[in-house]
């Protein structure tokens, strides 16, 4: 029954990278790749789950400080603006 499960695991791995190679020609060829926007919003969400991740961390030692929620919120709401500007620019 496991090898079942692995075998729909990497399946499933399988179908998302072509379907990410799919997405990355289409990107390319509108030429978001290169724009100084896309990288932004790629390292905020890199700095997001960094940030999440760290919450839970501390979360099982000690209470989380409000600031660090706070920093959650402005990265949220700086992808979403991030996000509509790269819809506005690159409309694809």
């Amino acid at each position: 029954m496991s090898w079942l499960i692995a075998l729909a695991f990497f399946g499933f791995c399988w179908w998302r990278a072509a379907k990410a190679r799919e997405r990355a020609a289409e990107l390319a060829a509108t030429g978001i790749g290169r724009s100084p926007l896309y990288w932004v919003s790629n390292a905020l969400v890199a700095i997001l789950l960094a940030l999440v991740l760290y919450i839970a961390h501390i979360h099982h030692h000690s209470p989380v400080p409000a600031f660090l929620w706070f920093a959650a919120l402005a990265i949220i709401v700086a992808l979403l603006f991030l996000r509509r500007s790269l819809k506005w620019r690159y409309s694809i």
